[in-house]
């Protein structure tokens, strides 16, 4: 992963320390007909999005809520429950997802 912090060959799922992985496309800065995506464009939605894993995506998502951005899905939304996706302040979906991956059928527990 060239990191500091974390072995190559890590396996992503397995890491308990925060990854954010940035890309450069190279040759793209000569390219004068090269568009950047951000993943809010009608029929783009989430490529490129940024994701981050938490023990518990219920109660990252109950420290979220108050910020007022608002989700674009709730964990229990949809098809495909414990899993999230927040608005950043401009709009942006972030993925909130369990660290490790989803357990289809998670449910919040009250």
């Amino acid at each position: 992963l060239g990191s500091s912090v974390v072995a190559d060959g890590s396996v992503v799922k397995d890491l308990f320390q925060p990854v954010l992985e940035l890309t450069h496309n190279h040759g793209t800065e000569n390219d004068d007909d090269f568009k950047h995506f951000n993943g809010n464009e009608d029929g783009r939605q989430g490529f490129g999005h940024i994701g981050f894993l938490v023990d518990d995506v219920y109660k990252a998502c109950d420290a979220i809520r108050p910020m007022g951005h608002g989700f674009r899905k709730e964990p229990d939304g949809g098809s495909m429950k414990g899993l999230a996706f927040a608005y950043d302040p401009d709009g942006y979906s972030i993925e909130i997802i369990k660290r490790g991956g989803i357990d289809f059928g998670d449910t919040k527990v009250e």
